[in-house]
């Protein structure tokens, strides 16, 4: 009696090596259950998956910490929703769809916090009597207008030298150019900037 009540609890339980010889759709379906050893399943689960999910935020973050957050971001969410999935798709396709739109979220926040972060830094290079009465979103408009008027290659320094606060030097490596051509490609850029900067905020 004793031999059929272990065994049927192991049966219930799932033991760790018996779990990883399950389909995804199998864990899934153990996991919505919330039977006995539903965590196991779910460790099993998404521990098949958390290596791809990093990966494929390191490739659209660019950086180690930020995708090991978001994965954590992803793994809680899928959890929250996994009582909602259908099988329709593969729990792998299903996942990855959550990890693209939490790198998307993730870049916009951080796209907002670097602009936000940094850039007084650039509008303080400019700053006038008129530049000074502005309140806070205009003078972020008016930026932004000017960054979009100056050249591509001109965005493209302002923006390593003032939103990711890159030196010269790394700058020049960045671009493949040398010292002072990254210094002169800065200044003219700053020329470019103030002059549609400047048509932002005088008054007409």
């Amino acid at each position: 009696m004793s031999g059929e009540t272990t065994q049927t609890q192991e049966d219930t339980s799932h033991p760790r090596q018996a779990l990883y010889e399950l389909r995804d759709d199998q864990l899934v379906r153990l996991v919505q259950q919330r039977g006995l050893g539903w965590k196991l399943a779910r460790d099993v689960l998404f521990g098949r998956h958390r290596c791809g999910v990093v990966t494929h935020c390191m490739s659209r973050l660019g950086h180690y910490q930020d995708a090991q957050d978001v994965t954590q971001r992803v793994l809680l969410r899928a959890l929250a929703a996994l009582g909602r999935f259908e099988g329709r798709s593969a729990f792998r396709t299903w996942l990855y769809a959550i990890t693209e739109n939490e790198c998307r979220t993730f870049l916009v926040q951080r796209a907002r916090y670097v602009q936000t972060e940094h850039i007084e830094r650039l509008v303080e290079l400019f700053e006038t009597g008129a530049a000074n009465e502005l309140d806070t979103l205009m003078v972020q408009d008016a930026v932004a207008i000017a960054l979009a008027q100056v050249s591509p290659l001109a965005r493209q320094v302002l923006r390593l030298r003032f939103f990711e606060d890159r030196t010269l030097e790394e700058i020049a490596a960045v671009l493949a150019i040398s010292l002072s051509a990254a210094k002169m490609r800065l200044y003219r850029a700053l020329d470019q900037f103030n002059l549609s900067y400047q048509a932002q905020v005088q008054p007409a």
